[in-house]
């Protein structure tokens, strides 16, 4: 009579039957495979976080040429002692009040003084260091990568220029107005001084400045102009709207 023996099945190795399985690792830790460096990384509370999140820069003419734009609105005054007229009987004046026109012109050479200081105090956003400092001004000369704090900085430099700008210019295009009608009238001295920024800014443009040099030079400008145009308060006319 044959007697039939029951084979018991194989031990399972330690760690369980997964462990024995290519690139699977049991407790034992044996056949483990490293997990994969870089890319991106898992964050508290799931999703995942890419590796970089930093952006390109942003473009800095698209600051540095609103802000010499509106200086050059300023220093622009220094045309009228040339180009004024004698006020016609038929000609309306100004309608705002010279105190006014004055005080938008002023905040506005502040205002661009503020957003160069700060655009210097980002030096790295704005291509103000490294190989771009010394190029000559042109459009795509970016800085190194910012990341969101650095272009919520971009932001709000972009719509304080924008709003200089506009202040800059109608403000500045009032005073000439005003001066031209003989509600101030400013010694040709002081012409001489807006002509001064005027040149500079000029010079700006005409030798493709580099990046660097329009921010510091910008910066002395405005500085400048913030002391004519107070010294312009000095020679206002007797106010008939005040």
């Amino acid at each position: 009579m044959a007697i039939f023996r029951r084979t018991p099945p194989p031990e399972s190795p330690p760690g369980g039957p997964e462990a024995s399985l290519p690139g699977k690792a049991g407790r034992s830790g044996s056949g483990s495979v490293p997990p994969a460096s870089g890319g991106a990384k898992k964050v508290v509370g799931g999703g995942v976080k890419p590796a970089d999140q930093r952006r390109a820069a942003p473009e800095p003419l698209s600051i540095l040429l609103p802000a010499v734009a509106a200086l050059g609105a300023v220093a622009s005054i220094a045309a009228v002692a040339w180009l004024a007229e004698d006020r016609t009987t038929d000609r309306p004046k100004v309608k705002r009040r010279i105190d006014a026109i004055l005080r938008d012109l002023e905040t506005s050479c502040l205002g661009v003084a503020e957003i160069l200081r700060r655009v210097m105090r980002h030096s790295p956003m704005f291509g103000l260091l490294g190989a771009t400092s010394g190029a000559p001004m042109k459009f795509g000369l970016l800085g190194s990568r910012v990341d969101a704090q650095q272009g919520h900085i971009y932001v709000q430099l972009v719509n304080d220029v924008a709003t200089m700008l506009v202040l800059a210019t109608q403000a500045s295009f009032e005073m000439t107005n005003a001066i031209e009608d003989g509600e101030l009238n400013p010694p040709e001295a002081l012409f001489y001084k807006f002509g001064a920024a005027q040149e500079k800014l000029s010079g700006l443009l005409a030798n493709r400045a580099s990046l660097k040099t329009t921010a510091e030079v910008g910066l002395a400008v405005a500085e400048s102009l913030v002391a004519t145009v107070r010294e312009l308060k000095l020679h206002k006319a007797a106010d008939p709207k005040g």
